[in-house]
C-alpha cells in the first residue's frame, strides 16, 4: 500500500504501515473512547475552538438553501480530514493545535471534496427512492408542498429503510478521510477499506455506537455546549480505531554480518 510522510512512529521508534484490516475486541471500544478522552484533555481549548469554528460554517451555510448545504457537506470531509492530522500529531506527542482544522485544504484536497461529492450523491440516491418527492422538499425547507394527509406510518417506514440502506455507505465513510489524508489512496479504495474494517469489526462497532447515542444525547441536551467536548472524543477515538485496525508497526531487522 502507499506510503505516507504522515506515518506515525511506533513506540520503539520505527514506523507504521498500512495494513489488511484487522480484526479488533470489542472491549477495544473503551480503549479508543479513553484514548479520545485522554488526548481532549490534553489540548481543550484548540478542539473546542475548532468545533466552534464548524459550528459556525455550518450555521452560516444553513442559511443559504440548497447551495449551502451542498456546500457544506463537499467541505465536511475536507475539515476531518485535517482533524485525523491533528490527532497523528497528538499521537506523536506534538501538540494539536486549532490550525488542523484548515489542514485538509492543503493535502488531497480534490479527493477529499471528491468524497463529499459520492457521500452527497448516493445518500441523495437512496433518500430520493426512500420518500420520492417529498426529499426534495425537506430538503430545501419547503414543507408546504407536502401533502397534509401524509400517511405519517408510510412516512416512518420509509425512513427506516433509509437508514438502514444508508450504513454501508456510512461504513464506507467511516475511515474514508484518514486513509485519503494519510495514506493517499483513492476515493473507491478508501471507501472500499473504511467498509471492510468496518464490516469485519460489526461486532464491536455495535457497542461503539451504542455508547454514541447517549454522549450525543448528552451533547445536544445541554443546549449543544456538550458537543464542544463529546465531538472531539468521538474524532480523537476514531482515529485510534483507525490505528488499531489498519495500522501496523515495521519491523525493521538488522542484517547480520558474515563470519569470515
Amino acid at each position: 500500500m502507499p506510503s505516507s510522510p504522515y506515518s506515525p512512529a511506533s513506540p520503539d521508534g520505527g514506523a507504521y504501515r498500512l495494513v489488511f484490516p484487522k480484526v479488533c475486541k470489542t472491549r477495544d471500544v473503551i480503549t479508543w473512547l479513553r484514548e479520545g478522552k485522554q488526548q481532549f484533555k490534553r489540548a481543550p481549548a484548540p478542539w473546542v475552538t475548532c468545533m466552534l469554528i464548524w459550528f459556525a460554517f455550518s450555521l452560516l451555510m444553513s442559511f443559504i438553501p440548497v447551495v449551502g448545504q451542498i456546500l457544506s457537506g463537499l467541505v465536511n470531509y475536507v475539515f476531518i480530514a485535517g482533524l485525523m492530522l491533528g490527532c497523528y500529531e497528538a499521537h506523536q506527542g506534538g501538540a494539536f493545535t486549532s490550525q488542523y482544522m484548515f489542514a485538509g485544504f492543503k493535502h488531497n484536497v480534490a479527493k477529499l471534496v471528491g468524497l463529499g461529492v459520492v457521500s452527497m450523491v448516493v445518500s441523495g440516491g437512496i433518500m430520493w427512492l426512500a420518500l420520492g418527492d417529498m426529499y426534495p422538499a425537506m430538503l430545501s425547507g419547503n414543507l408546504e408542498t407536502i401533502p397534509a394527509d401524509i400517511d405519517i406510518k408510510g412516512l416512518l417506514v420509509s425512513i427506516l429503510i433509509a437508514s438502514l440502506l444508508l450504513i454501508p455507505l456510512m461504513m464506507g465513510l467511516w475511515f474514508a478521510p484518514v486513509l485519503i489524508i494519510r495514506h493517499d489512496l483513492s476515493i473507491f479504495a478508501a471507501l472500499r477499506l473504511s467498509f471492510v474494517g468496518c464490516f469485519i469489526n460489526t461486532l464491536p462497532f455495535f457497542w461503539y455506537g451504542l455508547i454514541l447515542i447517549p454522549m450525543l444525547l448528552f451533547g445536544m441536551f445541554t443546549l449543544g455546549l456538550g458537543l464542544l467536548i463529546v465531538l472531539p472524543v468521538i474524532m480523537i477515538s476514531i482515529y485510534a480505531s483507525y490505528v488499531q485496525i489498519f495500522l501496523e508497526p515495521v519491523v525493521v531487522t538488522t542484517p547480520v554480518e558474515p563470519v569470515e
